[in-house]
């Protein structure tokens, strides 16, 4: 009870330092549904798991440097991962969320290098970067600890091929991943996320992504409307 009370709060705190900030400044009200194959298409060569051939497309916007973000890693997404990824009912993707500056263009940055050359690595290290955040909330967003000895200390930790961490070191400051990253961050925009975390179930945005229960009866919801087989 008091880490779902905990993840709310943080919700709204997050929200609020969207508004502060101006980083997702819509000019219409967000909507707690959107276009789904529109979302479908935009999300199709973004990070993922569980089975493409599902008609079901979770879409998860996130910030490494989140500390709800965080919350929702640890607490939440476990349970759809063996209900639901593992199970291989639907399809997860993630989309980059650049609420932080320098330390969320660069976190976003590597994990979309590490998705490019070692694609079968990528949760692993996106997995490792929530687990790097500080235990004290305040300090996951006010402090600087998403540094670049970070991201090196945890790809070189990959149990993937040298060849793959040179390629991802080298890469992941180049300008491709800078344009990746902003491209990210423009669909968040695009399809006005009003929060990080924000969960879209074919196109329709879970409520509250602190109570598994709410978040499960949706993705249900969806996977009894699929076409008969």
């Amino acid at each position: 009870m008091k880490t779902k009370k905990t993840l709310l709060i943080g919700v709204v705190i997050c929200l609020f330092a969207l508004a502060i900030l101006g980083t997702l400044s819509f000019t219409a009200k967000s909507s707690d549904t959107v276009d789904a194959q529109a979302l479908n298409k935009d999300t199709a060569s973004q990070p993922h798991q569980g089975n493409k051939e599902s008609s079901v497309k979770v879409v998860l916007f996130g910030d490494f440097k989140c500390p709800y973000c965080g919350n929702f890693e640890r607490d939440i997404l476990p349970k759809i991962q063996k209900d639901y990824i593992d199970t291989q009912k639907i399809e997860l993707r993630y989309v980059n969320v650049l609420l932080h500056g320098e330390e969320s263009n660069l976190s976003a940055r590597a994990s979309l290098a590490v998705n490019q050359y070692a694609p079968e690595a990528y949760w692993d290290f996106h997995q490792a970067l929530y687990r790097a955040q500080p235990k004290d909330k305040e300090a996951v967003s006010k402090d600087k600890w998403l540094t670049e000895d970070l991201v090196k200390k945890e790809i070189q930790a990959l149990n993937i091929t040298s060849e793959q961490k040179q390629q991802i070191l080298k890469a992941y400051n180049q300008q491709k991943f800078h344009k990746q990253a902003k491209h990210d961050h423009q669909l968040a925009k695009q399809y006005q996320v009003p929060e990080v975390p924000s969960v879209y179930v074919n196109g329709e945005r879970v409520k509250d992504v602190t109570d598994y229960k709410v978040v499960k009866d949706v993705i249900d919801e969806a996977l009894k409307e699929q076409p008969m087989k």
